[in-house]
């Protein structure tokens, strides 16, 4: 990972607008193709309760983090956690965090639902860049607001390539890897309750960030203190784009076994018939047509109090 940091105030815009990129694309990938595609077709063709349970048991490490970041986002931010379940001990097989009272005197409740939208695809990417790390996977680590946009493609390709081909079959470190990077990757994205929750919150944080990149040029600072303050920026965005570029590479790689599972699925039940469905209820991301996805009680209520 390398950074500039003598980056100016309009390149570190450019970098903040690539970081966003990759995380809405990161975000698609995790919800509407590992989780909402693959996911859900596991879970519809899963009528026994011993197959409940393992798909379960595979979304249990990524639910758990999940639950975790939202949990710390929450803490962080000055509030209480009352209540946490994952997939496995909540009945609806969804996992929640209910956040309590506040504990510090400086706390706003909008502000600690933006930051616990964003927890988990941010912890999730970190996640997966670091169990590479650990597990000796050639996971790609690349600075996107350091490259341009043919750099950057030929390298998201080439490190997609590097992951599939270099690999050792026989290794336990790469089943493991494969397991845990497709169960966090499937859990990473922000539900449907977070977004309605912290969404608009966290736009207005990421507008205000760049008001104030454009503005450090306008203060009356030292020049030394200038700099270390957009050096810090260019330091945040370079690390938050190697971690979102190991998540993509991670999780685009690692779903492609089982999303033709699923596409193979599909082709050979064929399209089902209205109401006769026998989608599992602890398991299913569907249970109600207000709730999109098997985490979407995650951060409610938000804490407001």
């Amino acid at each position: 990972m390398c950074y500039n940091a003598r980056m100016t105030p309009g390149a570190l815009i450019l970098g903040l607008a690539i970081v966003i990129a990759q995380a809405v694309a990161l975000f698609w990938l995790s919800r509407g193709v590992l989780f909402g595609y693959v996911m859900r077709t596991l879970a519809a063709r899963s009528a026994r309760p011993a197959g409940r349970r393992l798909i379960n048991l595979l979304r249990l490490p990524g639910n758990l983090l999940h639950e975790v970041s939202h949990a710390a986002a929450y803490l962080l931010s000055g509030y209480r956690v009352r209540g946490l379940a994952t997939c496995w001990s909540d009945p609806e097989g969804r996992g929640y965090v209910e956040a309590g009272p506040p504990w510090s005197p400086l706390h706003w409740g909008p502000l600690s639902a933006a930051l616990s939208c964003a927890a988990p695809l941010l912890v999730g990417a970190l996640s997966i860049h670091a169990l590479g790390s650990l597990l000796g996977i050639p996971l790609p680590a690349l600075d996107l607001t350091a490259e341009g946009v043919g750099p950057a493609a030929a390298a998201t390709l080439t490190g997609a390539w590097r992951l599939l081909t270099h690999v050792d079959p026989l290794a336990w470190q790469t089943y493991v890897f494969w397991l845990l990077a497709f169960s966090i990757g499937a859990e990473m994205a922000p539900s449907g309750s977070d977004l309605r929750q912290g969404c608009v919150m966290l736009a207005v944080l990421v507008l205000l960030v760049a008001i104030g990149l454009l503005a450090v040029p306008q203060m009356e600072l030292r020049p030394d203190r200038a700099e270390a303050l957009l050096a810090g920026a260019a330091w945040l965005l370079s690390t938050l784009s190697t971690a979102l570029f190991a998540g993509l590479i991670g999780c685009g790689v690692v779903g492609l076994l089982p999303a033709g599972l699923a596409w193979a699925l599909r082709r050979a039940g064929g399209p089902r018939a209205p109401g006769r469905s026998r989608r599992p209820s602890a398991t299913s991301p569907r249970r109600s047509g207000r709730r999109g996805r098997a985490s979407d009680r995650t951060s409610r209520p938000a804490p407001r109090r």
